[in-house]
């Protein structure tokens, strides 16, 4: 930056008045010494008068000069004062533009500075009005018309210091029951109308509080948040009693259902609650801490309420270390296959072999596929699990195949993975780079999935079909099934879920199930499996009844891929096999 001459520097400090002032006297000295010079010439070419004789002395006029100078400096200070204070306004009047302030800016002398008062007035004007629409876009949840997060978030921080152990803040995260349901019955705009209904609802009930409890929704914040959630604070909860009670208020006023667009719906509401400075004392935890509580409620019994506890953070700090070695595990391909063998009943021979993924840590530990697997799907790294188990499945097969062996291998698609519109592709890539030929591999889909999205189903296995792939619904029987559309779908087998199996001999229900499943099985010309078979009467019942295959301890547990390979070598079939029989 180019330095500044003395002059411009001078001019960026001095004030109106100032400057007004120092022109003024400066001015008042220059006309009152013109004059006075006017008046000697005169004297001095008109009246013969001569230059040395003056009117009055030096110091008499010098006086005069200074008592002029400092009249009109001090006129024209005035003057410019009352400018200054007119701009002052002004400029104030426009810093103040973002605020409610209803002040008027004063009348003002001039017709230029009316003008200008005017266009100020109307400028700030639009300025408010574009600022109060904007606070109301920040601060409004547009579904609702209720506060959103960043207000709820902006009050817990100004009163959450304020909260003591004999006074406590409290924060309820809400989440509405069965939402999701509603909505695609409803469409997306009545679905907006249910929000909006929920919170009207919900606001009713704390209005409609009394007695003690009316203490404790002083200055409270009812909040929508993202999706079907909602937030409650309360700054002054006075007690895990009145929390309660306002609870219990909220889960009653949705007892009975909507009308929304003349349709009856019926939805519930569940809620995690922290209460502050007990378990949380900065605004983030306050609503980690909720949504932790809210989710063991999901997990625990579906609906309802529940305050966090400490135990919780410990259960979550688990999760998230849990995570962190999964994702570590993904990156260093620590997933080991292991392949549990399918027998067939009539020939006695290995036919097949179900991939089995299991999580082997470099120091030998082994993590239950019950520990990794919902927290597979959770984060979605099920998808990168079950691309290596497939692809680790089809090169054993085709080891087997290049020995002799006439076994396929069965390998579970997660819905993660299915959900995935490039999964024919996946597979295919899969197929072609591990040598596998299509017909020797099959996909096992759980029943609920293949109820839920029967066309996703069918539209990514025609491809896969068509090359000979086959495809299985894994635990059969413990969904709610719609036979109409399980017919439709391109199934080849049928797998008996374990827990029907295992129940055969303490439970007279289970083999009217199972004789259920193999008669439909047959009916609709389909393969079956019954899985977890572990004792020579289990078998000897799945047999006579007409079961093709069976799995389970009776015969091997899962094996790595050169143990499998070795089992398959030393396997000396029989037909009817009931039992493992090794050389």
């Amino acid at each position: 930056m180019d330095k500044q001459s003395f002059f411009p520097r001078l001019m960026g400090r001095i004030t109106i008045p100032a400057f007004i002032t120092a022109v003024s006297s400066g001015l008042t000295v220059v006309l009152y010494s013109s004059v006075w010079v006017a008046e000697q010439a005169y004297r001095v070419y008109f009246e013969g008068g001569s230059w040395s004789e003056w009117a009055l002395p030096l110091w008499a006029i010098g006086i005069l000069m200074v008592i002029a100078a400092a009249i009109s400096g001090s006129i024209a200070w005035f003057l410019a004062r009352r400018f200054q204070k007119i701009l002052i306004d002004f400029t104030g009047y426009l810093s103040a533009a973002s605020t409610d302030s209803s002040d008027l800016l004063p009348t003002v002398p001039f017709s230029e500075l009316r003008h200008l008062r005017v266009v100020v007035m109307r400028s700030v004007g639009k300025l408010r009005r574009d600022n109060q629409a904007l606070r109301e876009t920040a601060y409004v949840d547009p579904r609702t018309g209720m506060p959103n997060l960043i207000a709820i978030e902006q009050l817990i921080g100004k009163t959450l210091p304020k909260a003591r152990y004999e006074t406590p803040a409290a924060l309820m995260v809400l989440d509405l029951d069965n939402y999701t349901r509603a909505s695609e019955r409803l469409g997306a705009l009545a679905s907006e109308a249910l929000l909006k209904a929920a919170g009207e609802r919900m606001s009713r009930a704390l209005a409609a509080m009394d007695g003690p409890v009316r203490n404790a929704l002083k200055n409270y914040e009812l909040a929508a948040m993202q999706a079907d959630s909602f937030a409650l604070y309360l700054p002054t909860a006075v007690s895990r009693d009145h929390v309660s009670n306002i609870a219990r208020a909220i889960r009653l006023a949705f007892a009975e259902p909507f009308m929304i667009t003349g349709q009856s719906v019926s939805i519930g509401i569940s809620g995690g609650i922290v209460m502050a400075p007990e378990d949380a004392d900065t605004v983030q935890k306050m609503f980690r801490h909720a949504e932790l509580a809210l989710k063991q409620v999901r997990k625990d019994t579906g609906s309802g309420f529940r305050y966090f506890s400490p135990r919780l953070n410990r259960v979550a700090r688990g999760k998230y270390m849990l995570e962190a070695e999964l994702r570590d595990a993904v990156a260093n391909h620590e997933f080991k296959t292991h392949f549990q063998p399918k027998v067939d009943f009539q020939t006695g021979k290995v036919v097949g072999a179900e991939a089995l993924a299991r999580w082997i840590r470099p120091n030998g530990k082994i993590i239950s596929p019950n520990t990794f697997i919902p927290l597979a799907e959770e984060t979605g790294l099920v998808t990168q699990i079950g691309e290596q188990i497939m692809e680790a499945a089809c090169r054993s097969a085709r080891a087997w195949m290049d020995e002799g062996f006439e076994a396929t291998v069965a390998v579970n698609v997660s819905p993660r993975q299915f959900q995935a519109t490039d999964l024919t592709e996946t597979v295919l890539s899969i197929l072609k780079r591990s040598g596998l030929p299509p017909h020797r591999l099959e996909l096992e889909i759980t029943e609920s999935m293949a109820v839920s999205e029967p066309e996703k189903v069918a539209r990514v296995m025609r491809p896969l079909r068509s090359l000979g792939t086959k495809l299985a619904i894994d635990d059969f029987g413990t969904g709610h099934s719609n036979l109409s559309i399980l017919t439709q779908l391109p199934f080849d087998v049928f797998k008996i879920d374990r827990q029907f199996v295992s129940a055969l001999e303490a439970d007279q229900q289970a083999p009217a199930i199972i004789e259920m499943i193999l008669a439909m099985a047959e009916t609709l010309g389909l393969k079956t499996v019954a899985e977890g078979v572990e004792t020579e009467r289990q078998a000897d019942f799945l047999r006579r009844r007409g079961c093709t295959m069976a799995q389970g301890f009776l015969y091997s547990a899962g094996l790595p891929h050169d143990s499998f390979l070795e089992f398959l070598r030393n396997w000396k079939a029989k037909p009817s096999v009931t039992r493992l029989q090794t050389g």
